[in-house]
C-alpha cells in the first residue's frame, strides 16, 4: 500500500493535463500511487491518461460518463489505497520536492491533515506567469505549525480559514477521513464545505509554510473553471458556509468572540464576488434585474447580521459599489429604468466637488425604497459631516 494516493481529475485538458501528470511523476519521491480520473473527456485526454498508465504502473484510470469535478474527486478517493489523499487538478502543478517533505512530517507527526499552501499564480493561456502569487497567500502563513490534540486543532480553526488554508481541498488528508465523507457536487465551492463536514474528525493537523501546489488564473476568463462566471446559487453557498461554520464553532463551545469577526468579514469579502460576478457574459439577468438584486435581495439577514457584528457597513457599501460601478461603465442604464436611482448615487458620490443637487440625489437615493439597506449612507454622513 503506498504513502500516498494522488486524485487528478481532469476533463478536456489535453494540452496542460500531461504537465501536471508530470510534475508529480517528477517528484523525487515515489511511494505513491496517481488515480486519473477522466470525466467523459471528448478531446484526445482519454487516450493520452491510458498512454501514461501504460507507461507507469503507479498510474491508474477511472474513465466516466461527464458527472463534474466534484464528482471526480468522490470516484477518485473511493479507489485510493493509500495512507493519505491529495488531490491535484489538471492543469496545476505540485511543487518540486512536494511529497518528499509531506512524507517526512508524516513519518515526524502521523497528522490527521497537513494543511498546505496554494500558491497562485496569473497566467497566459500559454501558462507563462503574468503576476507571481496573485493574492499574497503565500506570506500568509510563514512557520510550521503543529495542533497535535482536538482542543489545538479546534482553536486553531479560524487561522486555517484566514490563511486559506481551508478554503480549498489542496491538503493531505488521512485516507480514513477523506473517505468518511463525499464531497458535494451541486456548487463550486464544494471544496470549503467538505472541509467544514470533516473538522469534527480532524485530532491533529499540521500546518506547512512551503509552497506545495502551483495554481494558474488565466486572463482568458474562458479557461479558468469557476473564476469570472456567473453562478445564480453564490449568495446562498456564502450564506451556507457562514452559517455551517457559525453552527460548528457553537458545538465545539468556542467564545463567540474568538470567531465572528473572521467568519462576519468574510461573509462581506464575499460580496464582491456575487456583485463581479453578475459582470460575466454568462449572466442572463438584465440590468435592472442584476441592480434590483443587489440592493434589494443581496442584503438579507445573514449579510446584515455580519454587518451589525463587526460595525461592516462601509466595507460593505465599499465593496457593492465598486462593484456597481463597473457594472454601469459596461451597460448603460435609462432614465426610465425603476434602478436608475442608482446611477444618481454613484455619480453624485464619485463627483469631485459636490453641489446641493448632488446631495439630494444622494439622499433621494439612499431613502429610495429598492434600497432598504441604504446603501451609501455611510459615505452620505461622511459628507455631511465634512460640509458642516
Amino acid at each position: 500500500m503506498p504513502l500516498f494516493s494522488i486524485v487528478m481529475p481532469v476533463y478536456n485538458n489535453e494540452k496542460y493535463f500531461p504537465i501536471a501528470v508530470q510534475s508529480i511523476l517528477q517528484q523525487d519521491y515515489e511511494d505513491f500511487e496517481l488515480i486519473i480520473v477522466d470525466d467523459g473527456s471528448t478531446d484526445k485526454t482519454p487516450k493520452i491518461a491510458d498512454e501514461l498508465a501504460a507507461q507507469d504502473k503507479r498510474i491508474h484510470v477511472i474513465h466516466q460518463k461527464n458527472q463534474w469535478i466534484y464528482a471526480s474527486f468522490n470516484n477518485g478517493i473511493k479507489e485510493a489505497r493509500g495512507s493519505y489523499i491529495y488531490i491535484v487538478n489538471s492543469d496545476d502543478r505540485l511543487m518540486p520536492g512536494a511529497l518528499s517533505l509531506m512524507a517526512q512530517k508524516v513519518r515526524e507527526y502521523h497528522p490527521d491533515i497537513i494543511w498546505t499552501k496554494v500558491v497562485e499564480h496569473f497566467c497566459d493561456s500559454e501558462q507563462r506567469i503574468i503576476e507571481y502569487d496573485k493574492r499574497g497567500r503565500n506570506g500568509r502563513v510563514t512557520q510550521e505549525l503543529y495542533y497535535g490534540n482536538t482542543e489545538e486543532v479546534r482553536k486553531g480553526w479560524t487561522f486555517f480559514i484566514t490563511s486559506f488554508l481551508a478554503y480549498d481541498q489542496a491538503n493531505l488528508y488521512r485516507r480514513e477521513i477523506m473517505q468518511s465523507q463525499l464531497f458535494r457536487n451541486d456548487v463550486y465551492g464544494a471544496d470549503v464545505l467538505y472541509n467544514i463536514s470533516i473538522a469534527d474528525q480532524i485530532k491533529s493537523a499540521l500546518v506547512l509554510p512551503d509552497p506545495i501546489y502551483t495554481y494558474y488564473v488565466y486572463e482568458n476568463p474562458d479557461m479558468n473553471a469557476s473564476f469570472g462566471k456567473y453562478y445564480p446559487y453564490v449568495h446562498d453557498m456564502y450564506n451556507e458556509i457562514f452559517e455551517q461554520y457559525q453552527d460548528l464553532f457553537l458545538k465545539w463551545n468556542l467564545p463567540r468572540k474568538h470567531y465572528i469577526e473572521v467568519l462576519c468579514k468574510r461573509r462581506i469579502v464575499g460580496l464582491t464576488t456575487e456583485v463581479r460576478g453578475l459582470l460575466a457574459e454568462n449572466c442572463p439577468m438584465t440590468l435592472e434585474e442584476k441592480l434590483e438584486f443587489i440592493f434589494y435581495d443581496c442584503i438579507d439577514d445573514t449579510v446584515k447580521q455580519c454587518v451589525e457584528e463587526i460595525n461592516g457597513a462601509e466595507e460593505a457599501e465599499s465593496r457593492i459599489l465598486s462593484g456597481v460601478r463597473d457594472l454601469l461603465v459596461k451597460e448603460t442604464i435609462s432614465k426610465e429604468n425603476k434602478m436608475y436611482f442608482v446611477y444618481e448615487l454613484l455619480d453624485s458620490l464619485l463627483r469631485y466637488e459636490k453641489d446641493e443637487d448632488d446631495i439630494e440625489k444622494i439622499e433621494k437615493a439612499i431613502h429610495h425604497p429598492l434600497n432598504p439597506m441604504q446603501i451609501g449612507n455611510t459615505f452620505y454622513k461622511k459628507l455631511i459631516q465634512g460640509r458642516a
